[in-house]
């Protein structure tokens, strides 16, 4: 959200860049480690699959649906800063998404726990 109202404010290349440099950073960082821990609670076999399948089909279906977006965006007359303000409630939405899931997948594994206890 950060990156995107910055972008906004400051439409730049400066700004693109220090932005895409921690938003990789990030990613390498936080995201992969912590959507690795998620498929700790699956098989291997569909843990496998499933990452394959993720990792190749959604992430590839994703970029491309992003850059007929962006295409979409700029021919409806947005610039660049109107699609970075478009981006800063999008990330919002998409961050409460985030702690949401987390917070299932805590309460999945408390309840695994138990299940397990009781074994």
């Amino acid at each position: 959200m950060v990156g995107f109202a910055s972008l906004a404010a400051f439409p730049g290349i400066a700004v693109f860049v220090v932005f895409q440099v921690a938003r990789n950073v990030s990613n390498y960082a936080l995201t992969r480690p912590a959507r690795g821990v998620l498929f700790t609670a699956v098989s291997r076999e569909d843990r496998y699959k499933t990452k394959n399948f993720i990792d190749t089909v959604v992430y590839r279906s994703g970029d491309q649906i992003a850059a007929w977006s962006y295409a979409g965006l700029l021919a409806i007359g947005l610039s660049l800063t109107g699609i970075a303000l478009l981006a800063v409630p999008l990330s919002l939405l998409w961050l409460t998404l985030a702690f949401w899931l987390g917070r299932r997948q805590e309460t999945w594994e408390r309840k695994q726990a138990r299940i397990q206890e009781g074994v």
